[in-house]
């Protein structure tokens, strides 16, 4: 059985991905491949060196610390980010360009696209990008252009033996829009036969796909930013494994009371983004499972795909982004072995 992973990173909540992947290698279940967006790439890199992953994530110190999420909007993430002040006063005295308009003027001096700097080092990146290229595991993980509004997927060289070239299908839309005169959508028309491409992984690659747009858009890593924007899981280019992983660090729907507030209603908006991005993604897998088991569809080409999906089963909550909490790490432990239970799976300890 060829079996997959696919990590969806989201701050505050990568930790859902980091207690998934530690039962799986408590429980001996291994991947083929494994998919990441944003911070799980990271976390991936860690799980793949072995480290222990609930230490790496989740400071102690930050969470008895009450104000930890005040400490982070003022001062930034020790490692991660520290906040764009210098560069705030160096455009508020920057001689400003009125053909923008007064407002625009004003808006971006007042309240800039820019919030905070990234403060990685480059030796960050570049042990990543080796580790990633390393193993025997198939890695992938995606980027975003925003001017083209494209996404683009870089992998290792396992993932390329993994994955297919070529589509066993032709894409008809990508055909007809590239024949079309007018203005079409190319972003999911990429080529008619062949599939979207695995770019190098590099220290760069793996830079810009920690890019937040919290950062600014002017010095945008190869022009490109965090994927998750534009895909917040890659579960798509998986139709060919027999089982799929997807751990998604939000719940499926809102439990609990309604959004009663400002900030709620936020938490409520980033859900739904990343939810409806998520939907998108496996409403094919699981339409052509429905029609295979109907008897609909029965070209070999098609194959069914137990899609397995690990969740937390409440919001995030707007204060709970950026920090990582031992709770969420913890319930992901749970929710994954329940799942590996119900899967029949027998963790290896209790085999003896």
């Amino acid at each position: 059985m060829r079996v997959a992973f696919a990590l969806a990173g989201l701050g505050g909540l990568n930790a859902h991905g980091a207690g998934f992947l530690d039962t799986a290698r408590a429980w001996g279940v291994a991947p083929d491949l494994v998919t990441a967006t944003s911070g799980q790439i990271l976390v991936l890199s860690a799980w793949l060196q072995g480290l222990d992953l609930r230490q790496q994530l989740i400071s102690a110190d930050r969470l008895r610390d009450q104000t930890s999420q005040l400490r982070t909007l003022m001062f930034g993430y020790p490692g991660v980010f520290r906040p764009a002040y210098a560069e705030a006063l160096a455009r508020f005295v920057a001689w400003p360009d009125w053909r923008d308009g007064p407002f625009n003027v004003l808006a971006d001096r007042l309240l800039p696209a820019q919030q905070y700097v990234p403060v990685r080092s480059e030796a960050d990146f570049a042990q990543a990008a080796a580790t990633l290229n390393g193993t025997s595991i198939g890695v992938v993980f995606n980027t975003y252009d925003p001017e083209s509004g494209t996404g683009l997927l870089y992998g290792n060289d396992a993932a390329r033996a993994l994955l297919p070239s070529e589509k066993a299908i032709a894409n008809t839309h990508a055909a007809q829009a590239r024949q079309s005169a007018a203005k079409r959508d190319l972003r999911y028309a990429s080529d008619v036969a062949a599939e979207r491409a695995l770019h190098p992984i590099t220290p760069e690659a793996i830079k810009a796909a920690l890019w937040l747009s919290l950062y600014g858009f002017t010095r945008l890593p190869q022009g490109q930013m965090d994927g998750a924007y534009h895909r917040a899981s890659i579960i798509s280019e998986l139709h060919g494994f027999d089982r799929v992983f997807a751990v998604r660090p939000l719940a499926n729907g809102w439990r609990g009371e309604t959004p009663q507030n400002w900030f709620e209603v936020q938490d409520w908006t980033t859900e739904m983004w990343f939810s409806v991005g998520y939907k998108a993604e496996v409403d094919a897998l699981k339409r052509i499972n429905d029609l295979i088991a109907a008897g609909v569809i029965t070209d070999p080409k098609y194959k069914r795909v137990d899609l397995v999906e690990i969740q937390p089963e409440t919001p995030a909550g707007y204060f709970n982004y950026f920090v990582e909490r031992g709770e969420v790490y913890e319930n992901a432990v749970i929710a994954t072995e329940l799942k590996f239970a119900e899967l029949g799976l027998v963790r290896p300890t209790e085999q003896a």
